[in-house]
């Protein structure tokens, strides 16, 4: 296949400028080259892929074909050699081993340390109160993964460390991650002196608690991580690589939780006659009590929502591979070896070929999909390199919803709808919602 450039490159900038000024837009205007276009980055050459075909082949079939990008070294600052940053032999072990610590069988355990958390936090919520719910699903959700990966071993003090901490930390990733030159890391700005501080106290705290726990034996996250075996060699994980895992589940779990379920909040603040029909979902379920595990299946329209909320706004909205060698990807497309390699869940899954109205906010558009049948779907990623987190992740935001939607309508306090913005995730321009209680607002709805 004969795959074009895309125009309006500068001389020696390339396309780099269009990608920094609007990077949600330009990518979606590079889908309408074709299944693939390459675009200059500075002096680097690099493919786009705009189509899902490629795509899931990249990181299925020919996943052996391709590695990391540079773009990676920036979270490796953050996580070591967690899973999340690690390719090839190394990275097929660690998942081998990790599987067993985020399987299916142990989400209800975690599902009712999820369900207890967002009762302790809807009870703080008061009426007429306005809230920067983007800040108040952060907390939850760190709290969430703190517990679930800690238990009861952690303070109040120590919680409060690790949800000022993560905040700085992924601060610091998104503007990094989008600073092709690394010159930014090394300037003496405030947003390094922070991410300084995070990475230090967060490493203590995470030292303490393992220490803490090395004799324990204790049925979460962190239990499951000592006891966890190398399927070849029966040696448990050294304590860089638990410290590696732990960061690795504090920063994926928080992240995609929290931005999910602020967007969420916000699309049903635009469309009452979808907030009015979740009410209805929740009332005859719940009945004003938290959500369960066991409720989930009886919550369909909660799960089109958040599968919708995903679609417009996936956490991990760009990635990039490398080619480790020459390599053919959908219908020919050629990759040398040495090419970096981009795609774009965001651009993906707003594509008019598979989601018709595609900015359009459509949970119904759901009900004519069984369950992961819409093959340009892929917010948590495909293959070797898909999130072990996923499970974790769908169970506590649709516990969250549910709880939240019994009790409280949230509508946003901008009279603007919020713009996503591309940082480390897609983040929003204003997050403050206005609360009223259920006995209050379904009689007047």
């Amino acid at each position: 296949m004969n795959v074009s450039s895309a125009p309006g490159g500068l001389p020696l900038a390339g396309h780099a400028p269009w990608l920094l000024r609007d990077r949600l837009g330009y990518l979606e205007e590079l889908r309408d080259h074709g299944p693939a276009v390459w675009i200059r980055l500075g002096r680097q050459r690099v493919l786009v892929l705009n189509d899902h075909r490629p795509v899931r082949e990249l990181l299925t079939r020919r996943a052996g074909d391709f590695g990391l990008s540079p773009h990676f070294r920036v979270m490796k600052r953050i996580v070591g050699n967690g899973l999340l940053v690690t390719d090839g032999p190394f990275h097929r072990r660690q998942r081998k081993i990790m599987l067993p610590v985020l399987a299916q069988s142990r989400m209800p355990g975690y599902a009712d340390a999820m369900s207890a958390l967002t009762e302790q936090r809807l009870a703080h919520w008061r009426p007429g109160q306005q809230l920067d719910v983007d800040r108040e699903f952060t907390h939850l959700a760190t709290e969430t993964a703190v517990r679930c990966l800690f238990g009861a071993d952690v303070t109040g003090r120590e919680l409060d460390l690790v949800v000022a901490a993560l905040p700085d930390l992924m601060a610091w990733a998104g503007t990094h991650g989008t600073d092709p030159t690394g010159l930014l890391a090394r300037l003496p700005l405030p947003l390094n002196r922070r991410f300084r501080r995070g990475m230090s106290d967060l490493t203590a705290l995470v030292t303490s608690l393992v220490d803490r726990r090395r004799d324990a034996s204790e049925d979460d996250l962190l239990g499951a991580l000592l006891a966890a075996r190398d399927p070849d060699t029966g040696e448990p994980l050294p304590d860089q690589q638990v410290h590696d895992e732990i960061m690795t589940f504090l920063t994926a779990a928080v992240e995609s939780v929290s931005r999910t379920l602020t967007w969420a909040v916000h699309e049903l603040s635009a469309h009452p006659e979808v907030r009015v029909a979740l009410h209805a979902e929740v009332d005859g379920r719940l009945a004003g009590r938290p959500a369960t595990a066991a409720d989930l299946p009886h919550l369909p329209l909660t799960r089109r929502i958040l599968t919708e909320v995903l679609r417009l706004y996936p956490p991990g909205y760009l990635i990039s591979r490398t080619a480790t060698r020459d390599t053919l990807l959908g219908d020919g497309i050629a990759v040398p070896a040495g090419t970096m390699v981009m795609f774009s869940y965001y651009a993906l899954q707003r594509d008019p070929r598979h989601f018709p109205e595609p900015a359009a906010f459509r949970p119904d558009r759901w009900a004519a999909f069984a369950e992961g049948a819409c093959p340009a779907f892929l917010p948590f990623g495909l293959g070797a390199h898909g999130c072990l987190g996923e499970s974790f992740a769908w169970t506590e935001m649709a516990i969250v919803l549910a709880s939240v939607a019994a009790r409280w309508e949230l509508r946003a306090s901008a009279p603007v709808p919020p713009k996503p913005v591309a940082a480390f995730s897609l983040t929003l321009t204003d997050s403050r919602v206005t609360l009223t209680p259920r006995t209050e607002s379904h009689v007047t709805a």
